[in-house]
């Protein structure tokens, strides 16, 4: 059978549905997958970007740089100026199509670590720990230790098998000073080095998205499954039943006709860390003066909607390599690229069919106990409390150190192509660091009540003292790392730096580095926390918005603390936790209908 067809709206006018997905994107069609799965149980999905499950900008899992700036797969944002960055703006680079971020991102897997998901727990929230929580973090396709990774999840992992040969130095490097690979990533422990799994089908050497993995040709046959692209959300309509807001309805737009869709059960947010937010306070649920001062009316008064943004910030070194040596700089040649494109076209062999990342995840080393001590007197906030023994032990990975096999470029500007454009001429790797827990916080609010005008973007990277020192730290120990063999051979000697030109050794030459370099991941989360209202929580446990009875929240923008890493396969895995969650009240709903 044909592809369901996503534009079309027939039927809508007068459609009830009982559950209503916002964001058709990583979270959001894992939920309408599993809840489908249910005989009977209606689900409308609304996706604001279009669907583009076949173009070979997704499909191929190389080409993810190409949908960067591109209105059809990326919102594009743009942070506003960044007084601790010296005023530089960021790029928010976030998945505007069906598949959302897992569409369009670099496709690297990473797991959040056992520490940190107690830590959400400690936070408030029963039944998130990591006993709890790890069972959700399996995928198809790995092939570490099988009695960890799992083999009945939708979405594949996998490795490549067309490595250069910093890979290999990179692992033996950190054996050389003392870190060997320690433990399988998904055990929520260890140190070291590692292969980064990619989200690659090892069939088809294709990229394995939400889109493809939720919402299968089989999955889009469902008749009680409804999936609508191009559909902007304007608001939630709400009503006051006994003391609490419900949704009965919510509006969107699309092709400039407005449209009202009825609610029977539930509104389930998944419109990312940056507009499930927005669409809570267009919708009157957010700071009262904050709204009054755009002419939404108040409905529920929650200051906390919009903050608590964390993100990682990375810092990228790029250094000269050996004469001789490949670099993913080669692709600036047309000749070289069509190459790579036909190989891919062939056999699915080559570059283009893998994910070519290896990272580690590391203690601060050469820190000494009285300067890290110093640097701990600066965590007092509540919140980060139960990151002051991840910080105080020195064993504690804090970084996740990433090598790139190619060039990047933060002195680009706020532009993703220019960044990951290959521009600056020879050939290079990069090594780029990202702290495992930042205690930075920014926020994300609306600038009117216009559905259509982008947010106010703060992503407050850098913003606290520690996280400056913490990661100049990390910096510095990067270029111990790269002068050690092997991977010291495959650098051209005396080669060009691309972030300093000599040797980064002061702490305060570090700090001012990383404030020039530093850029956006794209890991925005924590916007809608889940945490106790008191604490600046927006959500409980179960993920129903405070003083709401039937709006949940399943997406980063939940994240009381961001995890380890890259976030893709915790937000899998909060999406399908989230599933459970809606399923069991359900019944539960339909066991006290049935009693009475």
């Amino acid at each position: 059978m044909p592809p369901v067809d996503t534009e079309s709206v027939t039927g809508l006018d007068d459609a009830v549905f009982d559950f209503v997905v916002v964001g058709g994107g990583t979270s959001g069609l894992v939920v309408a997958n599993r809840l489908t799965e249910l005989p009977g149980v209606r689900v409308l999905v609304l996706e604001a970007g279009a669907n583009r499950l076949g173009d070979p900008r997704i499909v191929v899992p190389g080409l993810a740089p190409a949908t960067f700036e591109d209105p059809d797969f990326d919102w594009d944002f743009r942070s506003i100026p960044q007084g601790q960055l010296n005023d530089r703006q960021l790029v928010g680079s976030k998945g505007r199509t069906l598949g959302g971020s897992s569409a369009i991102n670099l496709g690297m897997v990473i797991y959040p670590s056992e520490a940190g998901m107690n830590a959400w727990e400690q936070l408030g929230n029963p039944g998130w720990g990591w006993s709890e929580f790890a069972p959700y973090t399996f995928f198809e396709g790995m092939h570490y230790e099988q009695e960890d990774q799992g083999s009945d999840g939708p979405v594949q992992v996998s490795f490549g098998d067309q490595y250069m040969p910093y890979h290999a130095a990179w692992m033996d490097a950190f054996r050389a000073l003392g870190y060997p690979p320690s433990a399988d990533p998904i055990k929520g422990k260890g140190t070291g080095p590692f292969v980064t799994p990619g989200a690659v089908d090892s069939a088809t050497l294709t990229r394995s998205h939400a889109g493809a993995a939720y919402f299968s040709e089989t999955v889009q046959q469902r008749q009680h499954l409804r999936v609508v692209t191009g559909a902007l959300v304007d608001k939630l309509i709400l009503e006051t039943r006994n003391g609490s807001a419900v949704a009965t309805a919510l509006q969107f737009s699309k092709g400039g006709k407005n449209y009202t869709i009825s609610v029977n059960k539930e509104v389930v947010l998944a419109a990312g860390a940056t507009q499930t937010p927005q669409i809570l306070e267009l919708s009157g649920i957010g700071d009262a003066n904050l709204l009054r001062s755009h002419g939404i009316d108040p409905v529920i008064d929650n200051p906390s909607v919009g903050e608590n943004l964390q993100d990682h910030g990375i810092v990228s070194f790029s250094y000269e390599v050996a004469d001789g040596i490949p670099s993913g700089d080669m692709a600036r040649d047309p000749a070289v690229a069509a190459a790579a494109m036909a190989a891919y076209q062939k056999d699915g062999s080559g570059p283009l069919g893998m994910v070519s990342m290896v990272s580690a995840f590391m203690p601060c080393l050469e820190f000494p106990d009285e300067e890290r001590a110093k640097l701990l007197q600066q965590v007092d906030e509540k919140q980060s409390q139960v990151l002051h023994q991840l910080l105080k032990d020195p064993n504690e990975p804090t970084v996740q150190y990433v090598l790139a096999p190619f060039q990047l470029r933060p002195r680009a500007g706020p532009d993703p192509k220019a960044i990951f454009g290959l521009g600056h001429p020879g050939f290079f790797i990069s090594i780029f660091t990202l702290l495992s827990y930042p205690l930075s916080r920014g926020s994300v609010h609306i600038q009117s009540k216009d559905p259509t005008d982008k947010p106010s973007l703060n992503h407050g990277i850098l913003n606290h003292p520690a996280d400056l020192e913490l990661h100049a730290r990390h910096c510095m120990w990067t270029e111990k790392m790269v002068e050690t063999e092997p991977m010291a051979a495959l650098l051209k000697k005396n080669g060009e730096r691309l972030h300093t030109p000599e040797r980064l050794t002061d702490l305060d030459k570090a700090k001012e580095l990383c404030k020039e370099l530093v850029l956006s991941m794209y890991h925005s989360s924590g916007t809608c926390a889940m945490m106790p209202q008191e604490d600046g929580g927006v959500v409980d446990a179960r993920l129903r918005v405070y003083g709401t009875s039937n709006i949940r929240v399943v997406d980063a923008s939940l994240f009381p603390l961001v995890p380890r890493g890259n976030i893709q396969a915790t937000v899998y895995a909060v999406a399908e936790k989230a599933a459970d969650i809606i399923k069991e009240d359900l019944w539960i709903l339909l066991y006290k209908i049935q009693k009475v």
